[in-house]
């Protein structure tokens, strides 16, 4: 009997270790389930997070200075009547911006000109070189990541803010970028840090003849359709979105980014701290400033490799024009003096004009507008 028992007591012990192994193995079956699925929800989670994270710091292109660290003008100290328009049309946007104030080139010292300038630079080129790179040595000046120079015949699109947060999102999914981002850009950088000069506002445009492919298309209704780019011939907008493979109807409803390769005209460009100082290295330190215009010189650096920059085409900003002599400084003053006047004023590869839709908004009839009230029959 007593063996009997003790059988009995063994045979129990034995199915309550293997009891408790099944429900064990239940239960660490049941946590590695359980965490595959907390792993793949937070996985989920972190993706999402980095959508919102990548849209918020695309809005900060809707911000006074367009997502950049501020947004410069340069201007002669005597344009007054440009720098009235620059103020009227950023009050008028919501945008800030700062005067960056036009270098006479008669005053620059012979001893401050870079080595490599032509000898008969004309003092109005050297003096907008300078003026330039006075803009780069402000940024370096700051502690700010990019900045947006302006020169001060610009015009824009009604939708501007629209346009450059496109350019944000796109800029931050970057397929042509020749490395990830790093955290801090992925945190900070609307427009990311990878590139030294960022155009928004060049006047000619051309990719790279061996890099046709190395391209980056995006949906943007507010281009200004396959009319608004034509002209030009090869250095043109309109050939530039053709070479790089786009059909008439995607040149009618897509911007395109492009490495900076053939620019002209520095209307409206951002640049980065380590494009600052790569410029005010290469064209002062060492004095590599063999045209002489900034713009030919900064054109001839991206060809040759020593520059990294970035297009958008076509462009986002644009020279307002009115004709005559008024549209340069380097013109002397002649019998055509006011030219057509802003009023009249055009700009080209843009849809709309926030110019002209500044114009409609200030225009008032405040006496009209008191007749209204007080004899509404008078105006019915």
């Amino acid at each position: 009997m007593w063996m009997s028992l003790h059988w009995g007591r063994y045979r129990a012990a034995r199915l309550s270790v293997l009891l408790i192994a099944i429900i064990f193995s239940v239960a660490v079956v049941s946590y590695f389930a359980t965490s595959l699925v907390r792993s793949s929800e937070v996985n989920h989670t972190v993706d999402l997070l980095s959508e919102n994270h990548q849209t918020a710091l695309a809005k900060h292109a809707r911000n006074a200075s367009l997502g950049f660290g501020e947004i410069v003008y340069i201007s002669m100290p005597g344009r007054t009547d440009r720098q009235d328009a620059m103020n009227m049309l950023a009050w008028f946007s919501g945008l800030t911006m700062k005067l960056v104030p036009g270098v006479d080139g008669t005053v620059v010292p012979p001893k401050a000109i870079p080595d490599s300038a032509p000898k008969d630079i004309p003092a109005s080129v050297l003096g907008c070189f300078r003026a330039h790179a006075n803009a780069w040595q402000y940024l370096l000046q700051t502690n700010m990541d990019t900045l947006l120079i302006f020169e001060d015949d610009l015009d824009w699109g009604p939708n501007i803010k629209d346009t450059m947060e496109r350019l944000s999102l796109q800029m931050q999914n970057s397929k042509i970028r020749l490395e990830p981002p790093s955290d801090y850009e992925r945190k900070n950088a609307p427009y990311g840090l990878d590139w030294d000069v960022l155009y928004v506002g060049s006047y000619k445009h051309g990719g790279n003849p061996d890099l046709k492919d190395f391209v980056q298309t995006w949906d943007d209704p507010d281009v200004p359709g396959l009319k608004g780019v034509s002209g030009m011939g090869k250095g043109g907008i309109l050939y530039a979105l053709r070479l790089a493979g786009l059909s008439d109807p995607e040149i009618e409803a897509k911007r395109m980014l492009t490495p900076s390769y053939t620019t002209e005209k520095n209307t409206a460009y951002a640049i980065t701290r380590r494009g600052a100082a790569r410029l005010l290295f290469l064209l002062s330190y060492i004095g590599d400033l063999k045209a002489g215009d900034v713009d030919q010189d900064m054109t001839r650096l991206f060809i040759e490799g020593r520059l990294k920059g970035y297009t958008l085409t076509p462009p986002a900003f644009t020279q307002f024009k009115v004709g005559g002599t008024k549209d340069s400084d380097n013109i002397k003053l002649g019998k055509t003096v006011n030219g057509k006047g802003n009023l009249k004023g055009k700009s080209l590869y843009i849809k709309g004009s926030a110019r002209r839709l500044m114009v409609q908004r200030l225009k008032v009839n405040n006496w009209n507008d008191y007749k209204t009230i007080t004899n509404p029959e008078t105006t019915s």
